[in-house]
C-alpha cells in the first residue's frame, strides 16, 4: 500500500494494525493535508449488513465536531470494495502508552478526564455512544489534549472481545457489567468506561486485570477494585467517591448523564488547585447513606464503656441487644496503606467477638452486603435479626489513628453512647482486643476465664507484622476466592511471618493461601500441600489453643490429606474457641458433607446463616448444592433462588437452578434459557465457564450438528472444570455417533485417547483423567484398557472414603462399564446411586445418550421405573 494512491489520498506510512483494521498516513492531495487512512477489516467489508451498520455509524461520528473528539472528513471505499475512513491525523502518543510510564499526577489524571467527559458530553448529546472506551482510543497530543478515537467504530470489532448476537461489543478491560452480559447499552456504558480510564490514569494499572478476559469478566460482575487510596497517597477522598459512582455494577446507581460526572470532576479540579483536597475529621453523627460511599473499611466498634452504658433491664432485651452488628466505618483518610488495614481489622474485629459464646455476631459477609444501600437502622437490624449496631468513621492524621464511634439501639434509634479515639498507628494491633472487651462488658454478657484470655492475648509485638497480616486478610476474605487475591495474601503474610517468626495467626493464614492454591489446582503439586501443613504445624506449635491454628490443621487434613475425619477433629477444636465464626460453621458443613453426615451438613447450614444470613454462596454451596444431592429438589431451588436474591452476577446458582429441573423434571429448556442468557466465558464456579455447560447441553438435548458447530467455533482443546476434563475431541466422537457415523466417531476417540495419554503423564492421580481416557477407550472398544480405567477409579481413595466426590466417579465408572458390555456391573452402580444422595436422576439417565447400550435391558427399565419422579 505504501506509496500507492486511493482516490486522492497518497499513502505515506502505515502508522498501526488491530483487530479494528490497518491505519495508514496519508497526504490528501486535494487539499494538501496530512490525514489518516482506516482500512476496515475484510470480514466487515464483505459483510452487506455489517457495512450498512458502519457506514451509518461513520456519518453519525462525521457531525461531531469538537476539540476532544477525533474529525472524520469522509468515508469511502476502493474499486475492490474495500471500505476507509478519512480522519484527522493528530501527533501525540496513545493515553495507554503514557500509563505504562507509571501513574499521572492525581490533578494531570483529572485533567485529561475531564477532557474525555467533554467530548462524551459532545457525543451523547447528539445521541452517540461511543461503546469502545478505552485508554488506547485517547490519543493525547504533544500539547496535552486528549483525543478520543474511533467514535462509532466499536460494532464493528476489535482486539479481546467478547460477543453476542445482537449484543454490543466492548474491549474486555473496559466493558461495563451491562456489556459483559451482552445486554442493550447506553450513555452510562461510556461512562463506566471513564471511570476505569480515570482508575487507570490515577493508580497507574486497571480496576480488574487478569491474563484471561473469561477472569476479567467475572471481576467485572461480581468483585470491586482495590481502592485508589490503598494504592497510593495522596489521593482525595472525592476523587475516590466520584470513581465509586462512576463505575457502579448497577448502571442505575451510576452517574445517568456524563454532565454529572464532569461537574463533579470540576469541582475537584478547583479544590486541587486551592489545596482543599483534603477533608478535615469531623465527629458528626453518621447516617449509614453517608457511609455507604465508602465500602470495606474498618468498623472499629471502639464502644460501649461500661460506666456511658445506657442500662438494659429484661432478659429478652439484653439477649436481643447481644446480637451486634458492626457496619462499615466511612473512611477519612487519604493514605493509601490504611485501607488495606482498616479492612483487615474490621475482620479481626469480627473474629475476636466471635469468640465470645454470649454473643450473637453478624459475620463480615452480610455486613458488607449493606454497603451503598440507602437503608434504615431498623430494617438492616430487622434483616439481620440483631439489637444493637455500631457505625462510625476512621481517619489516619500524621500518624495517629482517629475514630468517631456510636452505638446505636436499632429499635428506638436512640443513642446509646458515642466516643472520639486517638490512638498511634504502632499500638493499632491491640485496638481489636480492647474494643472486643468493651463491647463485651457494655452488653453485660459474661466470659469464661478461657475467652477472657482469648480476648486478651496480643497476636504479635511486631506492630508492622501486624499490619501485613491485615492487609493479607483483607484479600483473603475477597469474594471469589480470584488466584491473584490468594497470592496477594499469601506474600502479605509471609512478609508477616519474615518480620515475626513467633507469629501464629500470620502462620495460620499463610497455611491456608497455600491450601487454597492447592485444592482449588492453581497449583496441585506435592510440595504446595507439604507447605500448607508445615505453616499448620507451626502454628500450633506456636499457640496450642489458636482457634485459626487447630482451622489451618483441619484444611490441611482436609484439603491436602483429604482426611476428613482428622479435619473435623481439628474444627471442633477451633469451634471452642470461635462459637459464633459463620466461616467455620460453614467447614464443618462441607467436611460432613464428604463424609455423608447428611443432617449433619444441614445443621451446620442452619448455624451458618444464622450468623450470615447475607452469604449468597452458603445459600448456594452448603444449602442448595446439598439439597440438590438428597434430590430435595424443591429445596434445592429456593436455596438458589435466595442465592440469587443476594448476588443477582453469582452465574454458579442461576445455573444450578437450571441444572436441578433436569435432575427433577428432566427440563432442558430451563437450563438452556439460562445458559443462552449468560457470557459463553463467563465462570460458573466449579463448573467452570458457561461455555464448558453449554456443550453438554448441546449432548443431552442430542443437537448432534449444532455441537459439531459449536466445538468448531469455540476452538478449545479440552472443556474443564474442578469436577470434569472433557476433551473436544471426546464431545465430537459422541456428536458422530448421534449421527450415525461410526467412522468418524473412531476418528475422534483415538484424538481424545492420544490427548488424554498425554495428559495423564501430566497428572497421574487425577481422576477426572482417568474418567475421560476410560470413556475414549470405550469408545474405541478397547475392553481390557477401559476396564483397567473403571478399576483405577473404584481403587481410588476418593471413591472409597469421599462420600461427594465418589458419587461423580461412581456415576463415571457406571459409564465406561455400560459401555463396554459389563452391563451387571454398571446396572448395580447405578442401583446404588438412584438409592442415595447423587446427582443421577431416572431423568437424567434417560437424556444422557452414553447409556444406550445398557437402554432396553430389562433392569434398566425396571430402575427407571422404580425411581420415576424421586
Amino acid at each position: 500500500m505504501i506509496g500507492q494512491t486511493i482516490s486522492h489520498y497518497r499513502i505515506l506510512e502505515k502508522l498501526g494494525e488491530g483487530g479494528m483494521g490497518v491505519v495508514y498516513k496519508a497526504q490528501d492531495l486535494k487539499l494538501d493535508r496530512l490525514v489518516a487512512l482506516k482500512f476496515l477489516p475484510p470480514h466487515l467489508s464483505s459483510d452487506e449488513e455489517d457495512r450498512e451498520r458502519f457506514i451509518h455509524e461513520a456519518k453519525a461520528a462525521s457531525s461531531l465536531d469538537h476539540p476532544n473528539i477525533c474529525n472524520v472528513h469522509e468515508i469511502d471505499e476502493t474499486p475492490d470494495g474495500q471500505v476507509f475512513i478519512v480522519m484527522a491525523i493528530y501527533e501525540g502518543t496513545p493515553l495507554n502508552k503514557k500509563i505504562e510510564k507509571g501513574p499521572f499526577k492525581i490533578d494531570e489524571g483529572v485533567d485529561v478526564a475531564i477532557q474525555a467527559a467533554e467530548g462524551l458530553q459532545a457525543a451523547h448529546e447528539k445521541g452517540i455512544v461511543h461503546r469502545d472506551v478505552k485508554s488506547s482510543n485517547i490519543m493525547m497530543t504533544q500539547k496535552g489534549r486528549a483525543v478520543i478515537m474511533d467514535f462509532g467504530l466499536a460494532l464493528s470489532g476489535g482486539s479481546m472481545k467478547l460477543t453476542k448476537a445482537g449484543s454490543t461489543l466492548g474491549t474486555v478491560p473496559y466493558m461495563s457489567p451491562e456489556q459483559a452480559r451482552g445486554e442493550k447499552v447506553d450513555q452510562r456504558t461510556d461512562i463506566w468506561s471513564l471511570g476505569v480510564i480515570l482508575y487507570e490514569l490515577i493508580a497507574g494499572r486497571l480496576p480488574f486485570q487478569s491474563a484471561y478476559g473469561e477472569a476479567i469478566v467475572y471481576s467485572i460482575l461480581n468483585e470491586e477494585p482495590p481502592l485508589l487510596t490503598s494504592l497510593r497517597s495522596g489521593v482525595p477522598m472525592e476523587l475516590e467517591r466520584i470513581l465509586k459512582k462512576a463505575i457502579q455494577k448497577d448502571r442505575a446507581s451510576r452517574y445517568q448523564h456524563v454532565d454529572e460526572m464532569l461537574a463533579d470532576l470540576r469541582t475537584l479540579r478547583k479544590e486541587l488547585e486551592s489545596d482543599e483536597a483534603k477533608e478535615p475529621l469531623k465527629p458528626v453523627r453518621l447516617r449509614w447513606k453517608q457511609v455507604a460511599l465508602y465500602a470495606g473499611v474498618v468498623t472499629l466498634g471502639f464502644v460501649l464503656v461500661a460506666g456511658g452504658l445506657f442500662l438494659f433491664r429484661g432478659e429478652n432485651r439484653s439477649n436481643s441487644i447481644r446480637s451486634i452488628a458492626v457496619l462499615p466505618f466511612q473512611n477519612l483518610s487519604a493514605e493509601g496503606p490504611h485501607a488495606y488495614f482498616a479492612g483487615g481489622l474490621h475482620d479481626e474485629l469480627l473474629t475476636q467477638l466471635s469468640k465470645v459464646a454470649a454473643l450473637k455476631v453478624i459475620s463480615r459477609t452480610s455486613v458488607m452486603g449493606y454497603a451503598g444501600k440507602d437503608i434504615s437502622l431498623k430494617q438492616i437490624a430487622a434483616e439481620l435479626g440483631v439489637g444493637s449496631i455500631v457505625e462510625g468513621s476512621i481517619q489516619v492524621v500524621d500518624g495517629r489513628l482517629r475514630v468517631n464511634v456510636q452505638l446505636i439501639d436499632a429499635e428506638t434509634d436512640a443513642h446509646l453512647w458515642a466516643e472520639r479515639y486517638d490512638r498511634t498507628l504502632e499500638d493499632a494491633f491491640l485496638i481489636q482486643s480492647d474494643v472486643a472487651q468493651q463491647i463485651v462488658a457494655a452488653v453485660g454478657a459474661a466470659l469464661s476465664t478461657t475467652e477472657r484470655e482469648g480476648l486478651t492475648a496480643a497476636p504479635t509485638t511486631n506492630a508492622d507484622a501486624y499490619q501485613l497480616y491485615l492487609q493479607g486478610l483483607d484479600y483473603l476474605t475477597r469474594p471469589g476466592f480470584v488466584r491473584r487475591n490468594v497470592e496477594v495474601a499469601q506474600e502479605m503474610f509471609e512478609r508477616a511471618v519474615g518480620l515475626d517468626q513467633d507469629f501464629a495467626l500470620a502462620r495460620a493464614a499463610l497455611s491456608e493461601t497455600h491450601g487454597w492454591m492447592y485444592w482449588f489446582r492453581y497449583d496441585p503439586s506435592a510440595a504446595r500441600a507439604t507447605r500448607q501443613r508445615e505453616e499448620a504445624e507451626a502454628a500450633l506449635a506456636l499457640m496450642p489453643d489458636l482457634p485459626q491454628a487447630h482451622i489451618a490443621m483441619g484444611l490441611a487434613h482436609y484439603w491436602g490429606r483429604r482426611d476428613y475425619h482428622r479435619a473435623l477433629d481439628e474444627l471442633r477444636i477451633a469451634l471452642k474457641g470461635l462459637p459464633s465464626d459463620a466461616r467455620l460453621w460453614s467447614r464443618i458443613g462441607f467436611v460432613h458433607r464428604r463424609l455423608g453426615n447428611w443432617d449433619e451438613v444441614l445443621a451446620s447450614f442452619e448455624k451458618a446463616t444464622q450468623r450470615d444470613p447475607r452469604d449468597a454462596n452458603l445459600f448456594l454451596d452448603v444449602g442448595g448444592n446439598t439439597y440438590q444431592l438428597l434430590r430435595r429438589y424443591g429445596e434445592a431451588v429456593r436455596a438458589y433462588d435466595r442465592s440469587l436474591s443476594l448476588a443477582p452476577d453469582v452465574y454458579y446458582a442461576d445455573l444450578q437452578r437450571g441444572r436441578t429441573y433436569v435432575l427433577w423434571q428432566g427440563r432442558l429448556d430451563t437450563l438452556r434459557a439460562v445458559l443462552t442468557r449468560l457470557p459463553m466465558h463467563a465462570s460458573v464456579g466449579a463448573f467452570g465457564t458457561v461455555s464448558d455447560q453449554y456443550v453438554h447441553l448441546l449432548f443431552l438435548e442430542q443437537q448432534a450438528d449444532s455441537l459439531l458447530r459449536f466445538i468448531r467455533k469455540t476452538r478449545v482443546e479440552v472443556f474443564e472444570a474442578q469436577d470434569f476434563f472433557l476433551p473436544a475431541s471426546l464431545y465430537a466422537a459422541w456428536a458422530h455417533q448421534l449421527r450415525g457415523d461410526q467412522t468418524a466417531a473412531h476418528i475422534s476417540f483415538e484424538s481424545a485417547r492420544t490427548f488424554l495419554d498425554s495428559v495423564i503423564t501430566q497428572l497421574p492421580d487425577d481422576w477426572r483423567i482417568h474418567a475421560s481416557r476410560g470413556l475414549a477407550l470405550a469408545g474405541l472398544g478397547h475392553r481390557d484398557e477401559a476396564l483397567r480405567e473403571a478399576h483405577w477409579l473404584q481403587q481410588s481413595p476418593i471413591y472409597r472414603e469421599d462420600a461427594f466426590d465418589r458419587l461423580l466417579l461412581a456415576e463415571d465408572r457406571a459409564r465406561i462399564l455400560a459401555q463396554i458390555g459389563e452391563t451387571d456391573a454398571a446396572l448395580e452402580e447405578i442401583e446404588k446411586l438412584l438409592s442415595g444422595p447423587s446427582l443421577l436422576s431416572d431423568h437424567t439417565l434417560r437424556l444422557d445418550a452414553r447409556w444406550d447400550p445398557i437402554r432396553e435391558h430389562p433392569r434398566f427399565k425396571a430402575l427407571l421405573a422404580k425411581y420415576a419422579g424421586d
